[in-house]
């Protein structure tokens, strides 16, 4: 068996399409009312070695500024969040920044246009992105069991 089919490390250096839901009701997002585009993120894997640099190098940034109080609020947990997610995002698909098409560049407005409010069914789109990137499945697809 070719083991190769495995490396979720070099898989997870292709952005993929994450298909945004609304964050409220959680219905899935598109550009058009024929729902023919999708509204698309593309999301690198957080196992990828250029996500993982950047994600320490976040870290140590974040080590420098911590306060003793390890009590954060939701809006420090959510900018850890975006910290971490950011480099994630590659670009976008049918996603618009008011007139003009959202860019690899407005990846920082995009994850802080909501906050995560823990409830369940209600997901911020910094969630969508780091449930996306995360998972193993969306890189390495269904791999053959032989």
């Amino acid at each position: 068996m070719d083991f190769t089919q495995f490396d979720s490390r070099t898989a997870a250096e292709t952005a993929r399409p994450l298909h945004l839901r609304h964050p409220a009701t959680g219905r899935l997002l598109f550009a058009d009312e024929a729902e023919a585009k999708p509204c698309e993120v593309l999301v690198l894997g957080s196992e990828s070695r250029a996500a993982q640099a950047a994600i320490r190098a976040a870290q140590k940034a974040r080590l420098k500024t911590d306060r003793d109080d390890e009590r954060q609020t939701m809006e420090e947990v959510h900018a850890n969040l975006v910290a971490a997610a950011k480099p994630l995002v590659a670009g976008f698909r049918n996603v618009n920044r008011g007139e003009a098409p959202a860019g690899p560049a407005d990846a920082e407005w995009f994850l802080n246009l909501n906050l995560i409010t823990g409830r369940e069914g209600e997901k911020s789109f910094v969630e969508q992105v780091m449930g996306f990137a995360t998972s193993r499945a969306n890189y390495l697809g269904n791999g053959s069991p032989d």
